[in-house]
């Protein structure tokens, strides 16, 4: 390159360089229009179109080996032999049965009978008949008069289950005869001769019940009993009780009504004593669950219907209990206020006594409310238990009260020749405290306790007449072998008190203190094979010999042995 060609190089780069600098200071504006936004996808990309070659100068090749087998042949003796599955031994089930037929005899010459049948009509149709007998000729220790019993029931029923309806009827039948045998001093041989002390009561009755699914109408009940005795003594009683469900702005709403009508007479005296009542209520209730809480929130509304002295009264009772899990099952506490229209009846009296006489005042008793707050839970998983304690009002309270002794001779009527009983209403408030606690020892063994302590108030009655105030017992049920079976029942009842009353000279009227006693039962039952079992049963084994009612001294110990057999047809 010559000099001359070098300098106008340089003189070119110099006059480019200087409008360079010119034009820095303002380098203009554009504008883009985005047409499309680029979205690339996967077929967008580079692919390489060629496969590499790879070389590689190392050649393994596999060795050949040379080997030869030398066998050597080794003497055995072992002879493999055929392996057996090892049998497991199934236990046959254990064959149950629908029926059974039990008889004992004792002595007092007691005699105890059962029967049960279960006859399946179809896959939803049963038929069961029911028969239980009890009774004894007495023989009682200075009783002097015939102090014998029987006491019969009898029952047959039909019942159907079909979807979403099943439903169930019963009818019913019973028989008792039970002595008026007390007596407050001594008789003769002519005045024993010319008292008929048997009271016989009979009861035939028809039931239903019914229950259905998805349906706001949810069931209900009906009874018809009709009761009646040896005195002409009459009572028809019905009860109906159909069962509601609601649900009003997302609530669910229980509704149960009741219809309870008692009516009868006893025509043992002139003019005959008469008695009708009728109850109706509906009981609204709504329950309420939260985590460990629930809460049952309702009332009763009653009407109640006196149509013999043409008096009707309305009433408002409390129906509000409460639970709360306060520690997982171990602490539950609950508690609440109840209160109800009780309708009292001769039948039922005569269930709790059975010395009554056949003319007695009927009336309902008024359950102003029972308050009570306790606790339950279980202390493991074998130990449960129960504290409760309660206080109620109770007005017009049926208390059972020896009748006033008459002169025998001057008596034409058997029931007052002898003691009976009759019926005292008075108000009566209780203070009740309650215990239980049972123990699971093992699927064969449980044991239980329990007891209870009242204290009475009355109105205008001197005591509160024939209820003890402490009640306790101790149960237990067991199974020593496959064999073996039985089970105990130790109980003690307090004293209670009585008025002796008296038109004759022969007794002193006087407040009687009934004292309290204890006493056990027991049984054991030995299975000689599936079908038949023999028991054996004591009661009464304490002998005690005490009064439940006053002038009333019961059996003392009382030997039973029977045998039971199972079977199906």
């Amino acid at each position: 390159m010559t000099k001359k060609t070098l300098y106008i190089l340089v003189l070119i780069i110099s006059v480019q360089f200087s409008f360079s600098q010119e034009e820095e200071g303002n380098i203009g504006t554009e504008v883009i229009n985005v047409v499309k936004p680029y979205a690339p996808t996967v077929s967008d990309a580079f692919k390489v179109k060629e496969v590499p070659v790879i070389i590689d100068d190392t050649d393994l090749k596999k060795k050949v080996l040379l080997y030869t087998i030398f066998s050597i042949p080794v003497a055995s003796t072992f002879t493999p032999s055929k392996g057996k599955a090892a049998v497991v031994e199934k236990q046959a089930p254990k064959k149950l049965y629908k029926n059974y037929a039990s008889l004992a005899i004792g002595n007092y010459l007691n005699v105890l009978a059962e029967f049960y049948a279960a006859l399946p009509i179809n896959n939803t149709d049963n038929f069961t008949i029911g028969l239980s007998h009890h009774s004894a000729q007495g023989e009682i220790k200075e009783v002097q008069l015939d102090d014998k019993f029987y006491d019969t029931d009898l029952s047959l029923t039909y019942s159907k289950r079909d979807k979403g309806l099943s439903y169930q009827i019963e009818g019913v039948f019973k028989h008792q005869q039970y002595n008026w045998y007390g007596t407050s001093y001594e008789l003769t041989d002519l005045q024993r001769a010319n008292i008929n002390a048997s009271h016989t009561y009979f009861t035939g009755g028809l039931n239903g019940s019914l229950q259905v699914d998805d349906s706001f109408f949810k069931g209900g009940d009906i009874k018809y009993s009709r009761f009646w005795d040896s005195y002409e003594a009459i009572e028809n009683s019905i009860v109906i009780a159909p069962e509601f469900e609601f649900e009003i702005l997302d609530y669910n709403i229980n509704l149960n009504a009741t219809l309870d009508y008692v009516g009868g007479a006893f025509k043992a005296i002139t003019p005959e004593l008469k008695y009708s009542y009728l109850k109706t209520g509906v009981h609204p209730s709504y329950q309420y669950t939260q985590d460990n809480l629930v809460v049952n929130l309702g009332t009763e509304l009653v009407f109640g219907l006196d149509s013999e002295n043409s008096d009707s009264d309305f009433y408002v009772y409390p129906k509000i209990n409460a639970s709360y899990n306060l520690v997982d099952d171990v602490i539950i506490a609950f508690g609440g206020v109840d209160g109800g229209l009780q309708q009292n009846s001769y039948e039922r009296f005569v269930q709790q006594n059975k010395y009554l006489a056949p003319v007695l005042g009927i009336t309902p008793t008024h359950n102003q409310f029972d308050a009570f707050l306790g606790f339950k839970g279980k202390l493991s998983n074998k130990v449960s238990y129960e504290l409760k304690g309660s206080y109620l009002n109770e007005q017009n309270k049926a208390l059972y009260m020896m009748n006033p002794i008459n002169d025998v001779d001057l008596e034409t009527e058997n029931y007052k020749k002898a003691n009976t009983f009759g019926v005292l209403y008075d108000d009566v408030n209780t203070l009740k405290v309650h215990g239980k606690l049972t123990t699971q020892v093992s699927k064969n063994y449980s044991v239980g306790l329990s007891g209870e302590y009242s204290s009475f108030s009355t109105d205008k009655a001197l005591e509160a007449w024939n209820l003890p105030q402490l009640k306790a017992s101790i149960f237990g049920d067991f199974k020593f072998s496959e064999k073996w079976t039985g089970g105990m029942n130790l109980f003690y009842v307090g004293e209670r008190m009585d008025k002796l009353d008296s038109s004759t000279t022969l007794v002193t009227p006087s407040i009687i203190t009934l004292e309290g006693y204890f006493d056990a039962n027991a049984h054991v039952g030995y299975n000689i094979t599936n079908r038949f079992t023999a028991f054996l049963k004591a009661n009464n084994i304490a002998s005690q010999g005490y009064e439940k009612w006053q002038t009333y001294p019961v059996q003392q110990v009382q030997i039973l042995g029977g045998l039971t057999y199972k079977f199906d047809f």
